[in-house]
């Protein structure tokens, strides 16, 4: 493939908007077009030309050659697929940075060494006249960027600079492991400074990094001299990590920076000054006297930074001569660095670019590209002799994804709380120190390199080791599950935020600089925000959360004249356990425990002193709820509390908070008139307990000929699923205390099975008035077991077309006097076996096939269905929640009535059944997911293939293994995956569907399971191509907008655009039974204003409806059904099933532009021209105002 690529994604995840060369699905589909273009050319050429091409062998084809016979092993051994191989061989061409740019770049790091060995000296003087010198100097006024504590007036020691004694290239340009990513590319430079300089005491109170400081802006100023763009970087943002940032111009295509770091030369410091459990910040820097000097608290940072500023050049020897000891180690780096980068691991220098704008990183982590590195060369060298790990050694004959995979397994076994250290290398000037490995006790996590001197995570959080360790963990399971999860690892950013974590918050960190040496230790007070902020998040959250980690804009560059400050704006990231997440009640240490006061102090006036039942009496928080939505506030709540109360940060503001209210809740004062109980408050549970009363009568009643044997629910309410809970209607008070607008009473379907019988007739026509006979006697019967239940036969709307149908069109309709109606059906297998006979009939197969498709999906599909989405939802709490706000979006963007519910269920569980991600714990979480899976799933090309079943069976062993007190064990945490037989069938139905429709007129959406490898259990339920593409870019448009702007976006996502119709039915509110599901209902629509006597009195407007029961009964969607009827294709309408007041209309292309005149036109025509016609849209527009008189207020044409 020529040329380079953009990264780019066709499958599910989400879409990168970095400009990364690299190549892309679609180049890669080009790669296999030129592979059987050239085998066709082979068909062409004939039999003699291929004869000349291969040795002659008594076979058609040559023996394999070992290395082939190796190739095939490994690709079936490593690559799980070879699709994944492909596509990691075309990726390996690509990763570099082109050699041809490698000249123009050495020759100006050769003019930038020229430039800084020149530099004139300063002689050592006060601090105020050193900077004065350079100022006049250069002409222009010059920003230090000083580290904490900055120096206040002239310090007692003098500054100066000297030119640099040598010069480095370090880093990953000269290792040749430097990969191509968003932003630029690094090449780093180390200066190092003159010993002359320095004193041994400058470990003490910042003195070493305010002459680094200094020594730093004689650089960056001497450059700008030089006409160079340059600006400050401070690595992880800690000033003591600065380094100058050039950006060659004549080098904008490389899209690389030059950053010049200050090293000082080995052996200037005692090691020992600078073991992590010493302390360096003492006296009046940080406000203590000299008598405390033993009891403060050791600077494990700050000695890290002077430490690691003479060890750059032995690191880069060390990793050199394990590059030159194992050929797969330079890819294996660069995959290592690409799957970083991805992941929200390292900096990336963007430089104010807008199509990288979401792009985060995790705190800390900026030198995780060097850290993978090191790990890397740790695990081929192996563990130091004595060593307490027991690391398995990598080989330096393995390739580079054995290599990647080696690196990736040993950190989702490693946390690194338990040390590890680095085989000492003595010949790359790494000899082993002195330091007891005792003095790392003070750092949580520890990876100590191979001098024994530095602590590589002595920077990182301990919660950003932690996401290291999941994200390893979970691309294990991809790289292990056969599926091609290759864009998931290296081409799909996974750094936003609201794509990886539970709970997301903006806030505005607090900057402290108490205590004094644990900030300064940390490098400022905005760090220590961050780092504090970590810490009381973790404590207050404890076992509800995993995961606590902060992400930051990708890297600042600072302009040498301008402020240094950063952004105290971050993002705060939850990931939740949900078996623990929302506990209401937190337990503490017992009164008497030593603990007792930290325990009080940390929870302030929240914190009480309770009994349990158990008798115990311990220190707790409470936490109240009176409803579900605060029940599942309650993390949100608990981290607002906390971090308000220890002043870590303010204007918090969690995206969560704006889906909790008002998506799937009507208002509290339409709740309250219209419900006995507020489904807000008792959620599913009130139809739950209505349905477990109503199958315990259906079982016992014994007055029917055929004993009930079966009750199964399809209603997505009895699966906690529908949009809205359904609340117990207030059935006295219809037309009069229960407003219009608020009078729809919801069916739940329900089916029953009776015992087998030979008395159930041969024919379907006779089966359904058996059917309706049963019903009659069970409408007499039921009444009389629960008192005060309404019962009557009802038909569906068809029947009128089909006198003698065949298919099931009778059921029972029950209203029980707590107010919930159900729709009883029964379910007879003959049917099944009865309608296959009618489709060899070729007169009657077009009605068997109808009846056919409606018995498959009533009796089969929804029963399977919803045991299998019970299932799930028992297994992932967050499935139901999630496939509430899907539907409402649908809904909200009118697009429900174009997708069938059961097909958003199967999309919704499956970002909950996937490798590629964590398994949403909040309805936000998966909402986004969702959200994402369909802005970048390519339906044309690829099926979602969801293992079902499989998930299934391991929610239930699940299930098993939790009730039997811990006798089973738990099933893996891992996704199930899809059976590699069932994956071949599914792959060529869908291959034959394609072939079969290119146009994508009967297929589009293809979801397979295990036992529905041909998608055809929902594919009624699919959308059109039209709509198909609609919801794409719509969910694209969406998930852009979170990326950017989530609090402000997430409102917007809900609002339709009707603009994009040409016309629009408008509804009157008032006469809509459903309008108190719309999304901003307004009390003006059910309230009399002219007649209110008082401020607290509101009268309800005069009932349209009356008191009669109507259950289901949605005239608003009845004149939507009837429009399709009447009209058919003329048009295609949208419509918000909930409480939606417009009706949104696209005309049929074809009609609209002029055709001939026939006989029996299906829509209204006007003459147009000679022998043509057009559409009639207005005549059309003022049927449908006729037909809807009294329903509709107004039609407006776009």
């Amino acid at each position: 493939m020529p040329g380079a690529h953009k990264f780019q994604r066709t499958e599910r995840g989400a879409e990168p908007v970095e400009d990364m060369e690299m190549y892309s699905d679609e180049d890669l589909e080009g790669g296999f077009e030129d592979v059987e273009d050239a085998e066709d050319d082979v068909a062409d050429a004939g039999l003699d030309d291929v004869t000349e091409r291969v040795p002659s062998t008594s076979s058609h084809y040559a023996i394999p050659s070992n290395e082939e016979i190796h190739g095939l092993k490994e690709t079936s051994d490593l690559y799980m697929n070879n699709v994944f191989k492909l596509q990691l061989d075309e990726m390996r061409k690509h990763m570099p940075p082109s050699a041809t740019h490698k000249p123009a770049m050495d020759d100006f790091l050769r003019h930038v060494q020229q430039c800084l060995v020149a530099i004139e000296a300063v002689e050592p003087q006060p601090l105020s006249a050193a900077i004065r010198a350079l100022e006049r100097r250069v002409g222009c006024r010059v920003h230090v960027p000083f580290a904490e504590p900055v120096p206040r007036g002239d310090p007692a020691y003098a500054i100066g600079f000297e030119a640099p004694r040598t010069l480095h290239l370090v880093g990953s340009w000269p290792l040749q492991t430097a990969v191509r990513r968003p932003g630029d590319m690094d090449v780093d430079v180390e200066a190092v400074m003159p010993s002359a300089l320095f004193q041994e005491k400058d470990t003490l109170n910042a003195r070493y990094f305010t002459k680094r400081a200094f020594y730093l802006a004689v650089l960056a100023a001497r450059l700008r001299q030089q006409k160079h763009d340059v600006s400050y970087a401070f690595v992880g943002g800690d000033r003591r990590r600065a380094c100058v940032v050039l950006r060659p111009k004549a080098l904008s295509k490389l899209r690389a920076v030059v950053r010049i770091h200050l090293a000082h030369e080995p052996g200037l410091f005692p090691v020992a000054r600078l073991a992590p459990d010493r302390n360096n910040l003492r006296g009046a820097a940080v406000g203590a006297s000299e008598q405390d000097t033993h009891s403060l608290p050791p600077t494990p940072m700050y000695n890290t930074c002077i430490a690691a500023d003479s060890l750059r050049l032995a690191h880069l020897v060390y990793l050199n001569a394990t590059s030159d000891m194992c050929a797969g180690f330079r890819e294996a780096c660069q995959l290592l660095k690409i799957w970083a980068a991805q992941r929200g691991f390292g900096a990336l220098l963007l430089h104010g670019d807008a199509k990288h704008v979401a792009r985060r990183t995790l705190a800390g982590t900026d030198d995780a590209r060097f850290v993978l590195s090191m790990l890397l060369a740790h695990l081929l060298h192996g563990d130091p002799k004595g060593s307490r790990t027991r690391t398995s050694k990598l080989s330096a004959g393995m390739s580079s994804v054995q290599l990647f995979r080696g690196v990736l397994e040993f950190l989702a076994r490693h946390s690194f709380s338990t040390p590890v250290w680095m085989k000492a290398q003595p010949r790359f000037g790494l000899a082993a120190s002195d330091l007891a490995p005792a003095s790392f006790a003070v750092c949580e996590r520890v990876l100590v390199e191979p001098s024994g001197r530095v602590n590589l995570l002595a920077h990182w959080p301990p919660s950003s080791v932690d996401m290291l360790q999941h994200e390893a963990m979970q691309s294990m399971h991809m790289l292990s599950d056969g599926d091609d999860h290759f864009a998931d690892l290296f081409l799909v950013p996974h750094d936003v935020p609201l794509q990886r974590f539970d709970e997301v918050a903006t806030l505005r960190l607090v900057k402290t600089t108490t205590p004094a040496v644990p900030c300064m230790d940390v490098g400022h007070a905005a760090l220590w925000a961050v780092h504090r902020t970590l810490q009381v998040s973790a404590q207050a959250l404890g076992q509800r959360a995993w995961c606590v980690a902060i992400c930051t804009p990708t890297s600042v560059i600072h302009p040498i004249d301008g402020p240094l400050d950063q952004p105290p704006v971050v993002e705060l990231g939850v990931g939740l356990r949900t078996e623990h997440a929302w506990h209401q009640v937190e337990h503490g240490p017992p009164p008497e425990s030593e603990d007792a006061p930290t325990f009080r102090a940390f929870w302030g006036d929240v914190a009480e002193l309770r009994r349990f039942r158990d008798g115990r009496v311990l220190e707790s928080v409470v936490w109240p709820v009176a409803s579900l939505a605060q029940r599942y506030a309650l993390p949100r709540r608990i981290l607002r509390h906390a971090l308000t109360h220890h002043v870590c940060a303010k204007r918090i503001r969690f995206v969560g908070d704006a889906l909790a209210t008002g998506y799937t809740d009507i208002p509290g004062s339409l709740a309250s008139r219209a419900y006995a109980q507020d489904p807000g408050v008792h959620g599913f549970q009130p139809v739950q307990s209505a349905y477990d009363t109503l199958a315990r009568e259906l079982r016992a009643m014994d007055e029917l000929p055929l004993s009930v044997i079966g009750v199964s629910p399809t209603s997505a309410a009895l699966r906690h699923m529908s949009v809205f809970a359904p609340g117990p209607v207030r059935l006295a008070e219809l037309g009069h205390d229960v407003p219009d607008v608020a009078s729809y009473l919801p069916v739940h379907d329900v089916l029953i099975t009776l015992e087998s019988s030979g008395q159930w007739p041969d024919d379907l026509a006779a089966i359904q008035a058996m059917k309706a006979a049963l019903y009659e006697r069970m409408a007499d019967v039921l009444p009389r077991r629960i008192p005060g239940a309404y019962a009557r036969v009802v038909y569906d709307d068809d029947m009128a077309k089909d006198r003698e149908a065949i298919h099931d069109h009778v059921a029972l309709q029950l209203v029980l006097p707590v107010g919930f109606a159900f729709s009883l059906r029964i379910h007879h297998d003959r049917e099944h076996v009865l309608l296959h006979r009618l489709l060899s009939d070729a007169h009657v197969r077009p009605r068997a096939q109808a009846a056919l498709l409606r018995y498959d999906t009533r009796f089969v599909h929804a029963p399977a269905h919803h045991a299998a989405l019970s299932a799930l939802q028992d297994r992932h709490a967050a499935l139901a929640p999630t496939v509430r706000l899907v539907r409402r979006w649908f809904g909200a963007q009118l697009l429900l009535g174009h997708v069938g519910p059961e097909t958003l269920d199967l999309l919704c569980a499956a970002v909950f059944l996937t490798n590629a991600h964590a398994v949403p714990a909040t309805s936000m979480h998966g909402f986004v997911r969702v959200l994402t899976l369909l802005a970048h799933w390519d339906w044309r090309e690829v099926p979602l293939l969801l293992p079902l079943e499989n998930a299934t069976r391991l929610a239930h062993q699940r299930k098993a293994a939790l009730s039997d007190g811990g006798v089973s064990a738990l099933p893996s945490e891992r996704a199930p995956t899809f059976p590699a037989a069932q994956r071949a069938d599914a792959e060529q139905h869908f291959r034959a569907m394609r072939a079969r429709d290119p146009a994508y007129r009967h297929y589009t959406w293809v979801v397979a399971t295990e036992h529905d490898t041909d998608a055809k259990a929902w594919m009624h339920a699919a959308p059109s191509a039209m709509v198909a593409d609609g919801v794409r870019q719509l969910a694209r448009r969406a998930v852009l907008a979170l990326e950017h702007d989530a609090l402000h976006a997430m409102p917007a996502l809900f609002a339709p655009a009707y603009d994009a119709y040409d016309f629009v039915v408008h509804i009157r509110p008032s006469v809509h039974v459903r309008y108190a599901e719309a999304l901003a209902p307004e009390a003006r629509h059910w309230l009399e204003p002219k007649r209110k006597k008082y401020a607290n009195d509101e009268v309800l407007r005069p009932s349209v409806y009356g008191s009669e029961l109507r259950p289901g009964f949605d005239p608003v969607g009845a004149f939507v059904r009837m429009l399709k009827t009447l009209y058919g294709d003329t048009f295609t309408l949208f419509y918000d099933e909930f409480g939606g007041t417009a009706i949104g209309g696209l005309w049929n292309a074809a009609y609209t532009k002029p055709h001939a005149f026939k006989v029996w036109l299906a829509h209204s025509a006007r003459p147009h021209a000679k022998d043509a016609v057009v559409l009639n849209k207005p005549a059309i527009l003022a049927e449908i105002k006729r037909l809807g008189q009294g329903i509709v207020e107004r039609i407006d044409t776009i």
